[in-house]
């Protein structure tokens, strides 16, 4: 049986994928899930992990649409037919900076 980590990342890319227009290099893209595998198997490894999914699923889906818009973006911008290591990186940031900011204010 798979984890619950690697179902909510395949759910994640799937999002990100649907949201970008143009091809993603397989290679950029398993160096930002390497980046992120260990906080979902943080997160999500665990117990509490399908409660947790359940809470904020939708929120990483999300998440994972709105990076893959802005790597379509970034790669517009480049003029590139591939999307690749720098475009995901760019929108990674972006969005990286957007949940920091949204965490740190009081509600």
């Amino acid at each position: 049986m798979r984890s619950m980590s690697e179902l909510a990342i395949d759910e994640c890319v799937a999002e990100l994928r649907a949201a970008c227009r143009r091809p993603i290099d397989q290679t950029a893209l398993d160096t930002l899930i390497g980046w992120l595998r260990q906080n979902f198997e943080w997160i999500l490894d665990h117990p509490e992990g399908q409660t947790r999914w359940a809470d904020h699923g939708q929120q990483m889906r999300d998440n994972g649409r709105h990076l893959g818009a802005l790597a379509d973006f970034y790669g517009h911008q480049a003029d590139v037919a591939i999307v690749g290591s720098d475009q995901l990186s760019e929108a990674f940031a972006m969005v990286r900076a957007a949940c920091r900011v949204r965490a740190t204010q009081s509600p």
